[in-house]
């Protein structure tokens, strides 16, 4: 789905309505006994910066968070188990970490396991009108099975075209070269399965 390379930098993520990403951030800090200052000298990210990230003033992009829980030593599914306790069987609309690819919104993530297994990730994909993952095709590990929920996503795999509609699925192994875009007049939403996890 190219959340792996394209686009990284415009990408942020933004917590759940009720679920600030902060929280989990600052919960996972303290817990391993760090300050803002050692945070800030792990990451070479400024200490007002993450001081903002905690209290949900900024939201960082993809690659930020990363360097953030490469600091920490946790992945996401770690870090909210840092401060759920157990991992959580049910995830509620209101409680699904959202994460958007440009600052407009125009694509975004809703993650169904914000827990996940490490071995499957659900999430739920919502193109805008116009919006692409961008001209060139995007490759990784793993395999993707998607479902169309509503709307129109014209997908490309080893540079063939796929028109899909609401009801159509298609399969493929992330290593094929993939890319897509919405040429229709509303949002296009879609339900995604992956191995290994993107998030």
């Amino acid at each position: 789905m190219g959340t792996h390379t394209e686009g990284a930098a415009a990408d942020a993520v933004k917590p759940p309505s009720d679920e600030p990403l902060g929280r989990h951030i600052r919960a996972a800090r303290t817990a391993r006994t760090l300050t803002l200052e050692q945070l800030a000298e792990l990451t070479g990210l400024s200490r007002s910066y993450l001081s903002n990230v905690e209290r949900n003033v900024n939201s960082p992009t993809i690659a930020t968070l990363r360097t953030i829980l490469d600091a920490l030593g946790v992945s996401l599914a770690q870090m909210f188990r840092t401060v759920e306790g157990e991992r959580t069987l049910v995830v509620r609309p209101d409680d699904r970490v959202e994460i958007a690819r440009t600052g407009n919104d125009s694509i975004r993530y809703e993650l169904l396991n914000p827990n996940p297994t490490g071995r499957l990730e659900m999430l739920i994909l919502k193109v805008a009108p116009g919006a692409s993952s961008g001209l060139l095709p995007h490759t990784h590990v793993g395999e993707e099975v998607g479902f169309m929920v509503s709307g129109r996503l014209r997908y490309w795999v080893d540079g063939i075209r796929y028109e899909l509609a609401a009801g159509d699925s298609i399969n493929y192994e992330s290593s094929r070269p993939h890319r897509y875009e919405n040429p229709g007049q509303e949002t296009a939403v879609s339900v995604w399965a992956l191995t290994p996890p993107s998030f």
